[in-house]
């Protein structure tokens, strides 16, 4: 190092020590230091100057800086103190916020037990905003994971009010990519699952069958290999499978060498062509969260219809397509909903006949409120519900900081007799405040950790995005505003009357100041006021969630849960044609039902509360109530066996239900529910009503005549009623995949291994897939309102629990400034029930107000949660009624033991002490 190096040092170690000295003088100082020490290194001789030793000596005296800076700060404080009229020198803001975060640390140490209230209190309320944040955060605010998502988006056919959001057929997506101008591209893709063989047990995989462009609407590159492309989805293509990451890894351990080797999916060999990158998925709402295989759609959707058919040949009624669309670069959603309203008139031109009904269409979605939409008002119900809950415990530390600053008020008034400045004072409250309210934050965090994998765990299978709910930068980020923004919250109110300190008041004997007099009294007052109001929203809240989730469990679905066990067997269409079918399932039904144990045994082709479905335009040949235009609807259709109507327990409500001779050849039948009679022939009898929803081969319509009518069957969930329902004999379709159901004395999962074992020695390579009782059915189907019961009756305890802490506070540091007051009147003659009555009278009045303020506040904020509430209305007057009991009642009890404690308070004993 040369001596220019060790000059710089030197000079640093002075650069170090200069903040210490007050800003008017330190640019004097400091080059007065540096010009001492550049003297005395430049009169040594160069072989000196070349010593360590006197290298050392120069570091040492560059060192002493350090002591002269803080000696000349010293003896600056003392001259100035010394002076007749007190002035101060001026402070920058660093150091006096240095000054005052030290001061902040002191006064913790000095009360340990007051500071870890106020953080455990703000830690909990902070924690738990901070891990719901973390879920609204990646589920409605977090952008889709591909290439300017933002662009992304869903289209949707519109068969008007009965059904809005319907998929697409062959003959439309071509017609779509034809005619529109604000695409880029349109892809499509169905949700599936396949049987994968030959590599151990037959497994049921769950696959994705996409359009050739589907990738390249999504703008995916491949791991490794290559993707699925537009060749592939031609007629006669030869079948190819793209392998996900995960299924990659776990069932080949990565080996790059399966690349070109096959797959048997559903009895066929697929070569695979590539792997898609790791965290791939199609989020929509009816794609599962992980999908192992990708495989070309039109060869496999195609050879349903026989042949090998393109796009534009497959029937137009067969709508079973998802439809994905990226946008061109400047065009908003209304732009190309504008466009597809022209596509979609320029397709019933082209085809009058199909389109003949009023209210057709084309809807264009945005790809994530799409995938958010039945997601989001639960959410911020819940945010909203957690905000409450922050609030109460900053009414509660406001009312915590009041008390303490009364207790301070001398030591206020001290200070500012000795001449500083009440905005001084308010910032050295407020710094305090602020340092508890991120020491709050920082246990909030940690919280928020370990409340996630609770909420992960808690939250419905179906939330979007579910893997995904974790901590990142934006969770920080509003961990420490919310901290800051409470600090500032329950700060306000000790700094505001730090800053009204009355000094004349604060010296008097007993030190009652303005914090503890009528104002303070009444502030506090308020204060709990608010704090019974807000919890009164969370309890109402929680109330209206716990009746409606009681009704929901209470609701007629039209079966018999206890007792059942469902299993799906997907019979491949391509390995079992409809009579082949016919002759698997009766062989299965009447050997499962051989099994001891089994009380009866039938099979669906769509369990109700499975996520499976499927409709269609159903037609009614006669009504004395529909038009002849209204007699085409959308209908929930199902194929069964005889004897399923019986092993579900769905009560006959009139004609007859399927028998064995309800067969192929023979005439054809249909079981309608009540709601399709009500709509139907509400006025007629239905035994012996056509209804048709298929064509035969020369084009004229196949009616089959009404037999039976049972009740109706909720289907997608307990919620909703859903559409009117038909049901046909299973041996009368083309249906080969279905669900078995069999009702059991004893454990029905007993069953499951089996049921199994039968399936497979009818087929060894047959899969047996999502096995479950119908009793897990209706919890996973409850899964979304439990969710929201728990979380929501969680917050509302908390709430309850800070606002019984609140009160009993409140009314306890009121008796103890009041002792004074207490043992005059007992001096007077005033007995014990009457000061019981006296404190008693206080506290409930508090809370009468506050429930007053919180009805009608929850009255009115408790209209966002209508849409969340199953046969229950926001303004049920049973919920209201029991909350303000329960809230009154708490409210007594924690009056009561001040109230007490007062009253065994001995007159003469508090006027000594006073």
């Amino acid at each position: 190092m040369t001596d220019r190096h060790w000059l710089w040092l030197a000079h640093s170690l002075v650069g170090l020590a200069a903040p210490l000295v007050p800003a008017a003088r330190r640019s004097d100082w400091r080059r007065e230091w540096e010009a001492e020490l550049f003297r005395w290194w430049s009169i040594l001789s160069p072989e000196f100057r070349g010593s360590w030793v006197y290298r050392a000596r120069l570091l040492r005296r560059a060192a002493l800086a350090l002591k002269d800076a803080a000696l000349f700060r010293s003896h600056l404080r003392a001259a100035s103190f010394g002076r007749t009229q007190i002035t101060r020198t001026r402070r920058e803001p660093m150091q006096e916020l240095l000054q005052n975060l030290r001061f902040a640390f002191r006064m913790i140490r000095r009360n340990p037990g007051f500071a870890a209230v106020v953080v455990i209190t703000l830690g909990l309320g902070i924690g738990a905003n901070t891990a719901v944040f973390s879920v609204i955060n990646t589920v409605l605010l977090r952008p889709l994971p591909y290439d300017e998502p933002d662009r992304m988006t869903l289209v949707w056919t519109n068969f008007g009010p009965d059904l809005p959001q319907n998929w697409i057929s062959g003959p439309e997506f071509v017609e779509m990519r034809e005619f529109n101008n604000t695409f880029e591209d349109i892809a499509v893709a169905v949700p599936s699952t396949v049987a994968f063989t030959g590599d151990g047990e037959p497994v049921q995989v769950p696959t994705g069958l996409v359009s050739g462009n589907m990738f390249d609407v999504l703008r995916v590159l491949p791991h490794i290999g290559r993707l699925i492309g537009l060749d592939d989805d031609l007629p006669g293509a030869a079948p190819v499978a793209v392998l996900s990451h995960e299924f990659w890894t776990g069932r080949y351990g990565g080996d790059p060498s399966v690349l070109g080797s096959s797959v048997i999916l559903d009895g066929q060999a697929f070569e695979v062509v590539g792997i898609i990158p790791a965290g791939f998925k199609i989020l929509h709402p009816e794609f599962p969260e992980r999908i192992d295989i990708w495989t070309s759609l039109l060869p496999q959707f195609g050879s349903f219809f026989g042949g090998q058919p393109t796009y534009a040949q497959l029937s137009r009624g067969s709508h079973g397509m998802r439809g994905f669309a990226r946008l061109k670069a400047g065009v908003s959603i209304e732009q190309a909903q504008a466009d597809m309203d022209a596509v979609a008139l320029a397709m019933q031109e082209r085809n009058p006949n199909y389109y003949s009904f009023t209210g057709w269409g084309l809807t264009v979605y945005s790809m994530r409120e799409d995938l958010v939409e039945e997601a989001r008002p639960a959410l911020l119900v819940l945010f909203g519900a957690v905000g409450f809950v922050l609030l109460i415990a900053c009414v509660n530390v406001a009312n915590l900081m009041l008390a303490r600053a009364a207790v301070r008020e001398r030591e206020i008034a001290v200070r500012i007799a000795l001449g500083a400045d009440r905005t001084r004072i308010a910032k050295q409250l407020m710094t305090e405040s602020v340092t508890l309210g991120l020491a709050g934050g920082i246990l909030g965090l940690a919280i928020a950790f370990g409340a996630l994998r609770a909420l992960v765990v808690l939250a419905p299978d179906d939330l979007p995005r579910r893997a995904e709910i974790g901590v990142d930068p934006m969770v920080l980020l509003f961990t420490l505003g919310v901290s800051l923004v409470t600090s500032l919250l329950f700060g306000l109110a000790p700094a505001f009357h730090g800053m009204k300190t009355n000094l004349a008041e604060s010296f008097k004997e007993g030190g009652r100041g303005a914090t503890s007099g009528l104002h303070g009294r009444n502030l506090r007052g308020a204060l709990v006021v608010a704090e019974v109001a807000l919890a009164l929203v969370l309890l109402v809240g929680a109330g209206l969630m716990i009746r409606s989730f009681q009704r929901l469990l209470e609701t007629d679905a039209g079966y018999t849960v206890d007792g059942l066990i469902t299993m799906r067997v997907p019979l491949s269409f391509a390995r079992y044609q409809p009579p082949e079918a016919v002759t698997f399932w009766n062989r299965l039904l009447r050997e499962t039902a051989g099994l001891p144990g089994v009380q009866a045994v039938g099979s669906i082709s769509n369990l109700p509360l499975s996520n499976s479905y499927s409709s269609g335009t159903t037609v009614v040949e006669a009504s004395e109530t529909l038009l002849p235009n209204q007699r085409a609807w959308e209908v929930d259709r199902r194929f069964v066996s005889a004897g399923y109507f019986e092993t579900m327990q769905s009560p006959l409500v009139a004609g007859r239900l399927f028998t064995e001779a309800d067969r192929a050849g023979v005439s054809l039948v249909v079981v309608v529910d009540e709601e399709f009679v009500r709509r139907a022939w509400p006025s007629e009898d239905p035994i012996g009503q056509r209804v048709g929803f298929d064509q035969d081969a020369d084009g004229n319509m196949r009616w089959r005549e009404v037999v039976g009518v049972i009740r109706h069957q909720k289907h997608y969930d307990l919620n909703t009623t859903g559409r009117e329902q038909a049901y046909f004999p299973f041996s009368q379709g083309r249906v080969t995949s279905m669900f078995l159901a069999a009702r059991v004395a004893g454990d029905p999962m007993a069953l499951a291994a089996s049921i199994r074992r039968l399936v497979w020695d009818i087929d060894p390579e047959q899969p047996v897939a999502d096995i479950a009782t119908m009793d897990s059915r209706v919890r996973e189907a409850v899964a979304q309102p439990r969710f929201n019961l728990v979380l929501l009756t969680a917050f509302a305890a908390v709430a309850l629990i800070l606002a019984t802490v609140g009160i009993y506070g409140v009314i306890s540091y009121s008796v103890a400034q009041r002792g004074h007051e207490i043992g005059v009147r007992m001096a007077l003659g005033a007995k014990s029930q009457d000061v019981v009555a006296m404190v008693l009278k206080q506290g409930v009045g508090l809370v009468a107000v506050g429930l007053g303020v919180g009805t009608a506040a929850a009255f009115a904020l408790t209209r966002v949660m209508q849409t969340l509430l199953f046969e229950v209305s926001a303004s049920d007057p049973v919920t209201y009624v029991v909350v303000g009991v329960i809230l009154l009642g708490v409210g007594t009890a924690a009056s009561l033991l001040p109230a007490r404690r007062a009253a065994r308070l001995e007159a003469l004993s508090v006027l000594t002490t006073e």
